[in-house]
């Protein structure tokens, strides 16, 4: 059984990066992306995936958009949540952290990191233990 992953993230050459990263690791399947807010919180809640990947910083809303959603809509379901952002900030990794992601990842050199959280995860050797980095 392959971990359900969802993508929130804005930009096409991460989206693309992530993919290709994911892409043939038979424990992962992308079920979804989105770069919009409100788009991507319609869309998780309706397809329930197993984790997700949330950028900060997105087209339409914000990553916080979407944890505070998630956090306030469904108490019942609670997504592996890893956070990839630019702005790698301990005042951002807190509120991420607040508003219920297990784990913070910067871009500028965490990517690989996320790569094998993730992988991790689908395999089951990862748990809900708080931030990275």
């Amino acid at each position: 059984m392959s971990l359900r992953l969802y993508l929130v993230e804005d930009s096409p050459i991460i989206v693309r990066l992530l993919r290709e990263l994911f892409d043939g690791t038979a424990t992962l399947d992308v079920v979804g992306q989105s770069g919009k807010a409100p788009i991507a919180i319609e869309e998780i809640i309706g397809l329930a995936p197993d984790a997700i990947i949330v950028d900060i910083a997105l087209e339409n809303g914000s990553g916080f958009d979407v944890l505070r959603a998630l956090l306030e809509r469904r108490a019942d379901y609670r997504p592996i949540t890893f956070v990839l952002s630019n702005f790698a900030t301990q005042r951002y990794r807190d509120e991420a952290l607040r508003l219920g992601a297990h784990y913070f990842f910067d871009k500028n050199g965490e990517i690989l990191g996320l790569l094998k959280a993730v992988i991790s995860c689908s395999e089951g050797t990862l748990e809900r233990n708080g931030s990275h980095g």
